[in-house]
């Protein structure tokens, strides 16, 4: 009910009272009223939802924002240690290449086992730093022939001296009936080795720790089914430690980590490897009685490679003269003392200002290029001698080699290689790249018929580099159009060319494209000699243009022993 009243004084005595039923009308308002109340309502929620929405989005990509910076900060900081570690491990196992060759038989065994060490070492360092590939299976597996009996003994001999210090004795078993030479990735077995027998040694303080291999062939023999176990007399696990530790980061209990440290990749490790070999492992143990961990592999049995590789004198042919682009004193005496073994002249530059003025003065087979560097890193050598026209082969070495950003505009053959350096490793990446740089050209006719006029030399060189590319696509041209006639004169007129530096590979296929002409039939040539023609005329102007380089500089060495002296 609602009701209003009012007072009207009619005189000075009388009053009248009005009183007015609004019932009826409010009844009619209120639900107007409250419709309109719940309009402003609705529309004041709505707005603070697009305000909560505007702020959570503002959450989001502030979030985003600070996860971005976080990677980065992360990525920055992996780079740095990364070459921080590694520079380091890279000097320990270059000094211990470099005393096995000068060490007398008595010390070998320990200089052996300080080599092995540190290559151990530099594994951890590097699936510490890379764990996020292990967790995305990213890791690859790179089989190839490798000595098992070599491998096992190589990793048992690193935990000797700790063995001998604890007073526990080491035994390694191999079957004979383990194949001598098998095929998988030799590297990742051993950190799969080494991480088990590293967790032997550290938990057993007394007793005994066992290395046993075994090994059964399948049907079709050629399959070696590989078992390695690992027993020791340590301090054991229960059932429920047992099932933590091969979480990453996570060991048996706390206690264990404050009294043995390490980081609890271990086994983690362990795990995924084994998984990427598709093998399988399992561990039994007792508390107080020890532990056996057992790994099943199967390995394709292999054979000892025809022609292994004597790093004592290995035989370039196109790398002589090497250049080395780094500032670390230590890995400057390492690496060229590994170039003098194999026979090989270098020069050292200690930061990349330096390298470019030896690059710019002498004429060098081969940089050895440190990616960071004062002064000038090797990116920004690597540009400016693409702006220069100066192509080197070249071996970038980096402690993080995904780190590593070249311009895809870069041509010229170049290679990476992680710190730190292997010897063997770096003697490979040399190896590969002699027989990607021999060269496919020859000058002597050129000398000859310049009367070795180094300008003239140049000027013919510029000529082919010019013209090549040209008379090669009037011979795809021709070839496209099926007109024999036509391809005919353009190899006769690209010939010369070729012949003038000594392309012989060249000749050869111009020469086979002749005698389609000459057939009588007029056959279409394979689209494959099109395509392997222009390759190979590719492949002579990059040589043309490495041999101008050193002509050009010989031009200029000459230029400054006349000029007479002030």
């Amino acid at each position: 009910m609602y009701f209003i009243f009012f007072i009207n004084r009619v005189s000075e005595e009388i009053l009248k009272w009005f009183i007015y039923d609004l019932t009826e009308f409010y009844s009619y308002l209120q639900p107007w009223q409250q419709e309109r109340n719940e309009q402003a309502i609705a529309g004041e929620y709505l707005r603070l939802q697009q305000r909560a929405a505007a702020l959570e989005k503002e959450l989001l990509r502030y979030q985003n924002e600070e996860l971005q910076r976080i990677e980065q900060m992360k990525s920055d900081f992996f780079t740095q240690v990364s070459h921080e570690m590694r520079t380091p491990l890279h000097s320990i196992v270059g000094l211990a290449h470099l005393l096995t060759e000068q060490a007398g038989p008595s010390v070998n065994t320990s200089v052996q086992a300080l080599k092995t060490t540190a290559q151990h070492l530099t594994t951890i360092v590097n699936d510490v730093l890379d764990w996020a590939k292990l967790e995305n299976s990213t890791i690859e597996i790179r089989p190839a022939p490798f000595q098992i009996r070599t491998l096992v003994q190589s990793v048992a001999e690193a935990f000797h001296f700790g063995c001998k210090e604890k007073g526990v004795n080491l035994l390694v078993q191999i079957s004979n009936l383990v194949p001598d030479w098998l095929v998988g990735d030799a590297t990742r077995l051993a950190q799969v080795l080494y991480n088990v027998l590293g967790n032997a040694v550290k938990f057993t303080e007394q007793g005994e720790i066992k290395l046993l291999v075994d090994t059964t062939l399948d049907a079709t023999q050629s399959v070696a089914q590989l078992r390695f176990s690992v027993s020791d007399t340590g301090i054991g696990m229960t059932k429920a430690e047992q099932k933590r530790i091969a979480n990453p980061y996570i060991q048996a209990n706390e206690q264990i980590h404050q009294y043995y440290g390490g980081t609890g990749l271990g086994l983690s490790i362990v795990q995924k490897l084994v998984e990427r070999f598709d093998g399988t492992w399992a561990i039994a143990s007792q508390p107080q009685q020890g532990t056996t961990v057992t790994i099943n592999l199967a390995l394709p049995l292999g054979e000892a490679p025809e022609n292994e590789t004597d790093s004592q004198q290995p035989a370039f042919q196109s790398i002589q003269k090497v250049l080395v682009a780094e500032d670390d004193a230590i890995n400057q005496k390492v690496v060229t003392q590994l170039l003098t073994q194999w026979g090989l002249h270098d020069i050292v530059a200690e930061n990349g200002t330096q390298a470019l003025h030896q690059l710019r003065t002498k004429a060098y087979d081969l940089l050895i290029l440190d990616y960071q560097m004062p002064e000038v890193d090797g990116a920004e050598v690597l540009k400016t001698l693409h702006q220069e026209q100066r192509l080197v082969p070249t071996i970038v070495v980096s402690g993080n080699v995904h780190q590593v950003a070249l311009p895809s505009s870069i041509e010229g053959v170049i290679l990476t290689l992680s710190k730190p350096i292997l010897p063997q490793t770096l003697l490979e990446k040399m190896l590969l790249l002699d027989r990607d740089i021999s060269s496919s050209i020859n000058l002597e006719y050129l000398k000859q018929i310049t009367g070795n006029q180094l300008d003239l030399m140049i000027d013919l060189i510029d000529t082919f580099e010019q013209q090549a590319p040209l008379a090669i696509e009037k011979i795809r041209q021709a070839w496209q159009k099926n007109d024999s006639q036509q391809l005919n004169r353009a190899v006769h007129k690209a010939k010369p060319g070729f012949q003038y530096i000594g392309a012989t590979k060249v000749e050869h296929l111009l020469s086979q494209l002749e005698d389609y002409y000459e057939q009588s039939e007029r056959t279409q040539p394979d689209k494959s000699i099109i395509d392997q023609l222009e390759e190979l005329t590719q492949e002579a102007i990059w040589h043309s243009r490495q041999a101008r380089q050193r002509i050009s500089l010989q031009g200029d060495n000459k230029v400054s022993k006349n000029r007479p002296e002030k």
